[in-house]
């Protein structure tokens, strides 16, 4: 049996800064993963994630991701190793588009700067890109990238150096409440905690079926593509990109290793029933697609495959996240629902869910994401 103030179910991205900001706390806190992170069965890998301040989602996410890339400059600090990469990010769609419409909001909201491109500047400015017919472009400079499995990596190294406990391959299967405390049954130890911090991505469902908010997991599929173009190269300047078409929406990373140029699609995915039906298989249709706008927007990338991989999006009903502490369960906070976007905001997470355990607030705008909401 094991007695601790936290246990964080789930390390991956946001779990893993959860433990951080908790253990630097000086709290006795606990991380329960059912995998050893970094890992790739779940949300939180495949080398790359995007970060931009421009939101184009909701302008209320804004000052979260002001508060996530600071944060993200103190893990660099801290782990005395890089992880955020500013290639600028590069989003592109129709001027009447969810995308444009949405940068140009944030941007005006909160007094961002961000560069816009007509149809012919895009062409002109990068030679690899052919954009669709009549759409512009958006470039936010000092947008980027993270690595996912080193930003996991440096959180969870970090936590275990002030204190923290992680017990890998250790599933929750349940919890009860009761005396003050909550009792975790695993498939190891029975484990007593104060209060619990909820991460578990496309498991998080499962451990909260009283939250009554639908929450549908989406496999997504990751590719990688040969080039020889140096354009494409991330010293070559090369932005992070995102093509908002009539197709679908797609986005991509530059050439950072021999892998070459990362891409997938950001829309549609497959539903699968539970995380257990989660695979590593391919979908030739997917596939395809992602191929036939690589052929038609990035011409001078090989659709020679290199590598792929397989994540899960877990969805709400609006794509925002749901984020907070339980409505009917004192010292159950949680972030769910991240809908295929949350990674960049996973160091702010961090901070919010231990503010949340610690002092029972947080002083971060979350009100737009409780779960209130669908009542």
């Amino acid at each position: 049996m094991i007695t601790c103030d936290v246990a964080v179910i789930g390390t991956g991205g946001v779990g893993s800064a959860a433990l951080y900001y908790l253990a630097k706390s000086g709290t006795k806190v606990i991380g329960l993963d059912r995998f050893t992170p970094p890992h790739a069965h779940g949300s939180s890998h495949g080398q790359t994630r995007v970060i931009r301040l421009a939101y184009f989602e909701h302008p209320d996410y804004v000052p979260l991701l002001r508060q996530a890339y600071q944060a993200w400059n103190e893990l660099e600090t801290a782990s005395n190793r890089q992880l955020y990469f500013p290639t600028g990010v590069l989003q592109i769609g129709s001027p009447e588009g969810v995308v444009v419409r949405g940068i140009r909001q944030s941007a005006e909201l909160h007094q961002l700067s961000v560069d816009s491109f007509s149809h012919e500047e895009i062409r002109q400015t990068f030679p690899g890109i052919v954009p669709p017919e009549g759409h512009v472009g958006m470039l936010e400079r000092d947008a980027g990238y993270l690595l996912v499995s080193d930003c996991i990596d440096a959180y969870l190294n970090l936590a275990k150096q002030h204190g923290a406990e992680l017990k890998t391959e250790t599933t929750v299967h349940s919890w009860t409440y009761r005396d003050g405390q909550y009792d975790l049954e695993t498939n190891g130890e029975l484990i007593h905690a104060k209060q619990i911090v909820v991460c578990g991505g496309a498991w998080a469902a499962q451990l909260m079926t009283d939250l009554k908010v639908p929450l549908q997991v989406l496999r997504k599929h990751l590719y990688w593509y040969e080039n020889d173009f140096d354009g494409y190269r991330h010293d070559s300047q090369f932005p992070v990109f995102l093509f908002e078409t009539k197709a679908g929406i797609y986005y991509g990373f530059p050439q950072i290793d021999d892998y070459g140029v990362k891409l997938a699609r950001h829309d549609q995915g497959q539903p699968i029933a539970t995380p257990a039906d989660h695979s590593q298989d391919e979908d030739l249709d997917d596939r395809l697609q992602v191929e036939t706008f690589v052929k038609s927007c990035l011409p001078k990338l090989s659709t020679r495959l290199t590598r792929q991989a397989a994540c899960m999006y877990t969805m709400t009903p609006d794509e925002n996240f749901l984020l907070g502490t339980h409505p009917e369960h004192e010292g159950l906070h949680f972030a769910a629902g991240l809908s295929g976007h949350g990674f960049k905001f996973a160091s702010a997470l961090g901070q919010i869910l231990s503010d949340l355990a610690i002092d029972g607030q947080t002083s971060s705008p979350i009100e737009f994401l409780s779960p209130g909401r669908f009542s």
